[in-house]
């Protein structure tokens, strides 16, 4: 897939051009694995086509301390990753002596430039600044506002018409919209490519004894029962600590995260002989909060006794409450125990994220949760569901229509998943979510 960075000094719109590009969802940064502050990487979809988006942390002119010089560092490193960069100036405040360095490192790096004007509400916000920015020597910019989303379907359509000058493929494959995809994640080290390996049956992925060997995302397409499934085996998410800039493992991280963004099912790979860690638990929270369905695997069971099994479900329940819907599989990739477990629990979760509540028996659920458990309220205002419909799946996505949503807690909005559970189905590895919409 083709890459783009956007480049820019700081105050630019950087981060809202990524955001209006990806379609408004933020990629999630303070809290994941191995990415440094202020870096960001999404996918652009559009009319079938689709390119990776990197938002990069602002350039200083001059670094006023040792984090705003790495980040410049890291910016500039990356450079030489990305496939197409967008270089974006302030159209309405104009050219800085940032903007001018900037614009002469380019220049050097002879890289493929698609010059942006940003914040251009109107030409005569870009009339004052446009002399300076004309000469810069990068021609006419694509003069557009990120926050009032103007002309970014004309930007769209130009990266897209670099992108296939310069001989990437920007089409989404069939195979890749129909099919089931499958993110192995984890920390390195766990077993993942030799999972991986297992499923596929080829030694495709290279598996060795040293952590962290993997440094991309490989991806492989397989027919199971009749339905396609695209396996994706990742790089190891690492703690923040232990990425070190500047080197190729930081770019392993970002694919792993886009991988996991791109995929339905994420399989969690935990080493059995070290249990769950707080790197386990934020790869959870983050394929849970984008929606992914979840299979929790302890490989190199092989390595523990019963009493540690029972010690790894009681962490599941404790410490990965937030996903405990989830299949728990142990397994030994080496010597294929559980396996044929994992592939079961694949094809049930594959029907899960896609099964829908009808819309009578949904109600009839939600009236008798509401009957025994009374809604909350404030005051003397109590609240109210008035009816709900599954809207759509992958995850499955619950529109409930009330009276107030700020009157309903989270308590009692999980309280509800767990009724649909319970009386419904259990949805396997699948989160369930529910939206509030005020009706009157």
């Amino acid at each position: 897939m083709a890459t783009v960075l956007i480049i820019g000094r700081p105050n630019v719109g950087k981060s809202t051009l990524f955001n209006r590009l990806v379609g408004g969802r933020k990629a999630i940064v303070d809290d994941i694995p191995g990415v440094t502050r202020d870096f960001t990487v999404g996918r652009v979809n559009w009319q079938q086509k689709t390119f990776q988006l990197v938002d990069t942390c602002g350039l200083f002119e001059n670094p006023e301390n040792i984090v705003e010089e790495k980040m410049k560092e890291v910016t500039l490193e990356l450079l030489g990753e990305g496939d197409l960069l967008i270089f974006l100036v302030d159209g309405r405040q104009g050219v800085t002596s940032a903007d001018i360095e900037l614009s002469d490192y380019l220049r050097r790096q002879k890289k493929e430039i698609v010059f942006v004007a940003n914040k251009v509400e109107s030409e005569g916000a870009f009339y004052t600044a446009a002399n300076d920015i004309y000469a810069l020597g990068f021609g006419d910019p694509i003069k557009i506002s990120a926050a009032h989303g103007l002309n970014i379907d004309g930007l769209i359509d130009e990266i897209f018409e670099r992108l296939e000058k310069l001989g990437h493929s920007v089409h989404i494959e069939e195979e890749e919209q129909s099919s089931l995809r499958v993110a192995i994640v984890g920390r390195p080290n766990a077993g993942k490519s030799s999972i991986f390996n297992w499923i596929v049956g080829s030694p495709r992925s290279l598996v060795t004894e040293v952590a962290g060997t993997t440094r991309d995302t490989v991806d492989e397409t397989l027919t199971i029962d009749g339905k396609a499934m695209t396996f994706i085996d990742t790089a190891g998410i690492r703690k923040k600590s232990k990425v070190k800039v500047m080197n190729v493992e930081y770019y392993s991280v970002m694919r792993a995260i886009d991988a996991i963004e791109r995929s339905d099912v994420i399989i969690m790979v935990i080493d059995s002989t070290e249990g769950v860690g707080n790197q386990d638990q934020r790869i959870a929270g983050l394929a849970e909060k984008n929606g992914k369905a979840t299979i929790v695997v302890f490989n190199k069971s092989d390595l523990i006794d019963e009493r540690r099994r029972k010690a790894l479900l009681r962490t599941v329940k404790q410490d990965l409450y937030f996903i405990d819907y989830s299949p728990v599989i142990f397994t030994s990739a080496t010597s294929g125990k559980g396996m044929d477990l994992l592939i079961d629990s694949i094809k049930l979760v594959s029907e899960k994220i896609d099964l829908r509540i009808p819309t009578p028996l949904l109600n009839t659920l939600l009236s008798r949760y509401s009957e025994t458990t009374p809604p909350p309220g404030k005051g003397k205002k109590r609240g109210k569901i008035y009816y709900g419909s599954h809207i759509s799946g992958r995850p499955p996505l619950i529109m409930l229509n009330v009276n107030d949503p700020d009157l309903f807690t989270e308590t009692y909005l999980r309280g509800i998943r767990n009724t649909i559970r319970q009386n419904f189905d259990r949805y396997e590895g699948t989160p369930v979510f529910l939206k509030l919409r005020r009706k009157r």
